[in-house]
């Protein structure tokens, strides 16, 4: 895969929200299927999360606590527990 360009999100404070509809809008997200795939995940998250939150206070940390509630017992594309690599 190759590289991507990131543009930032300007303005204020950003929140969860505008940053998830930022990346839905953008070109890698053009094709419905895949909208709709990355929509599924980022609602998820974002619902744990708080969508008013600013992106700034957000930790890697808190993310990856909230995915692994949200799918910790979930198989991989090969059938395997994620997790139990």
């Amino acid at each position: 895969m190759g590289a991507t360009n990131v543009a930032a999100i300007r303005g204020g404070v950003v929140t969860l929200q505008a940053a998830a509809d930022a990346f839905l809008s953008s070109p890698r997200c053009e094709n419905p299927n895949t909208r709709r795939a990355y929509a599924g995940v980022v609602d998820n998250v974002i619902g744990q999360l708080g969508a008013l939150r600013p992106l700034a206070e957000v930790t890697d940390a808190e993310i990856g606590e909230v995915v692994e509630g949200l799918w910790g017992t979930a198989a991989d594309r090969r059938g395997t527990a994620t997790g139990q690599r």
